[in-house]
């Protein structure tokens, strides 16, 4: 795996972007979790801009989280005059491909539903599409790497044996049926016309057997309509959406992946003065959501410059001391991108998660994320290594570990906290 620079120099690090959890991080790093934040950011991008970005950097960590378009939006307002020679003329054109993906994204979405719709099945648009007809002004302004529709389950298989008689495939090889017991969507389907479009339809949120309180009844009663094309489809009210962004960030990411398109949802959904906290804090509550929602939150804050109501953080926090949540905070702040700087043990960054996450304290059980990953029932193996091997990677992950605790401690406790 390709890793990036995430944290900065201290000579490098600018000063007056923010929030202090931002300044260990690489200028580069910066810039792309401000560019999530809306319209109040031009000053800290302006500010970071001044400090002599690494624009390769920079390409490589916006197309790690497809927001090549939305940073070459932002490079447009604060002027590109600035910026070096040929740089300008790389991003357009890398804005422009985007573009035409996401309409081909699009377009492959509107022939889905028409299929469906056209045969009496009721459709519901999930993540990134649903944000993207509901909070979003185009389907562009929210990237996405795939499709994701729900339906209810008693037409789950048939809607999928039809999308691959219009236009889909269902790569078994690669994505066989038995890999899918228990899971929220069928095996991905790839468009036919070769450009790797992916579709999963789902007939829940989430896994068979996650611990949250999100019964399906409710989610299709209280969705909205909207037009696509030539029908229409269903989509979750905006207090669903943030829960379920919230819970696909914490919870089923792990606070590792997809960070910026999850903080740029929280900053679009709740924008503008007119969402409404209570009923979302409610049903965080009542859904056994309210860790994932505070940690989501929370970054979302600090990296991103996200406004967020301090009543409504702390009303989903959980039950931590200040300096441990702190600390966390910068751990999973370090977690983000791949980089020299992240947690060497795949089983401390798991113990780390649990401790923020409290999920005992927040009724889960004994139920963890990694438990729904389709590979942990591969054979491990280090059964197959011998014991003196086995040993010594032991100690010096451990080693490592123990280096990594000191780091974030001490990093934690100095300006970053």
């Amino acid at each position: 795996m390709t890793t990036l620079p995430l944290l900065a120099p201290a000579a490098a690090q600018p000063r007056g972007v923010g929030s202090s959890l931002r300044a260990p991080l690489s200028p580069e790093a910066q810039f792309l979790f401000l560019t999530a934040g809306g319209s109040g950011t031009a000053a800290g991008l302006r500010c970071l801009l001044d400090s002599q970005l690494d624009w390769v950097t920079l390409r490589s960590l916006a197309q790690r989280e497809r927001a090549t378009l939305i940073v070459w939006q932002w490079l447009q307002r604060l002027g590109t005059d600035h910026l070096p020679a040929g740089i300008a003329d790389g991003w357009r054109r890398l804005a422009m491909v985007c573009e035409f993906e996401a309409r081909r994204l699009e377009r492959c979405l509107h022939e889905a539903v028409d299929a469906l719709a056209s045969q009496g099945i009721d459709v519901m648009l999930l993540k990134g599409s649903a944000l993207a007809y509901t909070a979003y002004t185009s389907f562009a302004e929210r990237p996405m790497g795939d499709l994701d529709i729900l339906v209810r389950p008693a037409h789950a298989h048939e809607a999928w044996a039809l999308l691959q008689t219009r236009g889909w495939a269902w790569p078994s090889a690669r994505w066989p049926a038995e890999g899918y017991p228990g899971h929220q969507h069928l095996p991905p389907l790839v468009h036919a016309d070769g450009a790797g479009v992916r579709l999963e339809v789902h007939t829940d949120l989430l896994p068979v057997g996650h611990p949250f309180h999100l019964p399906r009844e409710t989610l299709w009663r209280d969705a909205r309509t909207v037009r696509l094309n030539q029908h229409s489809a269903r989509v979750p009210d905006p207090v669903l959406l943030l829960l379920h962004a919230c819970i696909h960030f914490a919870w089923t990411h792990q606070l590792q992946w997809a960070s910026w398109r999850a903080f740029r949802d929280v900053a679009t959904l709740t924008g503008g003065g007119g969402f409404s906290w209570a009923p979302f804090v409610a049903l965080a509550r009542d859904s056994r959501a309210t860790t994932s929602c505070y940690w989501t939150l929370r970054l979302a804050q600090s990296l991103a410059g996200v406004p967020i109501p301090h009543d409504v953080l702390r009303a989903l926090r959980p039950p931590r001391p200040e300096l441990p949540t702190t600390l966390l905070e910068y751990h999973y702040a370090l977690q983000l991108f791949p980089s020299g700087c992240s947690c060497p043990s795949v089983r401390l960054g798991r113990r780390l998660w649990a401790l923020g996450m409290a999920p005992r304290w927040s009724g889960h059980r004994s139920i963890r994320p990694w438990q729904f990953d389709p590979l942990r029932s591969t054979p491990s193996r280090a059964a197959s290594v011998a014991w003196p091997r086995r040993l010594l990677n032991w100690v010096r992950t451990t080693a490592a570990a123990i280096a990594y605790l000191k780091r974030v401690t001490a990093s934690g406790r100095g300006p970053a906290a």
